[in-house]
């Protein structure tokens, strides 16, 4: 391509304007690579696992997985069917939750979500509960929801409204369809 709207895809930098006059001009990545205008067309994804189960600690201490074998009983009437968080798995997931408050991000001095997506699981929905608390209502635009920044920061202070994420349970998003009892899910309004 040749003339003022040239593109150099090599060095990702645009030049030029879109149509002749116009009047726009293209923002371009500088050296860094960094560019205020990309950021506002990125998302970030983050992926955090469940935190510690019940089914966790029965592992750790066998030393195997033949403790969530199901053996001659029905799945779901195994002490470790679809299993729940431990105490101090639902303090790891509440830690986690203080941790995102104070880490700046998207020009923030908190991470803010804008969807949880979760595998149906009892251990993976309550983890997502205890880090990013009561999810947006289904069909409730950001706009209209009436979060709150995290106490303590200037957000807070300010008043600013943050929206809740919105949970997304997919069963796509599960470990695996396997043999163990802690991978059988109980009805989702069961959970």
């Amino acid at each position: 391509m040749t003339g003022p709207a040239r593109t150099s895809f090599a060095n990702a930098s645009f030049s030029g304007s879109g149509m002749i006059d116009d009047g726009w001009t293209s923002k371009s990545v500088p050296e860094s690579g960094f560019s205020l205008f990309l950021a506002d067309q990125t998302r970030k994804v983050h992926f955090i696992r469940h935190a510690e189960g019940f089914h966790n600690v029965e592992t750790a201490k066998t030393g195997d997985n033949h403790c969530l074998l199901r053996g001659k009983k029905l799945a779901r009437e195994h002490p470790l069917y679809d299993s729940k968080l431990t105490p101090k798995g639902v303090n790891q997931a509440k830690e986690l939750r203080k941790i995102l408050a104070h880490r700046p991000s998207g020009g923030r001095s908190f991470t803010a979500f804008d969807l949880v997506v979760v595998s149906p699981l009892t251990r993976t929905c309550e983890t997502a509960y205890h880090v990013f608390g009561n999810p947006r209502k289904p069909g409730l635009p950001a706009f209209l929801c009436d979060g709150e920044a995290p106490f303590g920061s200037p957000e807070y202070a300010a008043g600013v409204k943050v929206a809740a994420p919105r949970f997304l349970v997919r069963e796509e998003c599960r470990e695996r369809f396997g043999h163990y009892v802690c991978d059988g899910r109980r009805s989702i309004h069961d959970i």
